[in-house]
């Protein structure tokens, strides 16, 4: 999943739990999901960032 593809899915998660269509299981549930992929993005940005750093050290 690219990164712009969990944005996605995370606004989604964002909109379906703001929604309160849901009931509290699956509001765990997304909410999960959605810190799991807010951790993978933090990983991809922070590794982006890295790699940048070292392009302006050369």
């Amino acid at each position: 999943m690219t990164i712009e593809e969990k944005f996605k899915r995370l606004n989604e998660i964002v909109e379906e739990i703001e929604s309160n269509s849901i009931d509290l299981d699956k509001s765990i549930s997304l909410y999960q999901e959605g810190q799991a992929l807010i951790q993978d993005i933090s990983k991809q940005l922070k590794e982006a960032e890295l790699k940048i750093t070292k392009i302006e050290q050369k």
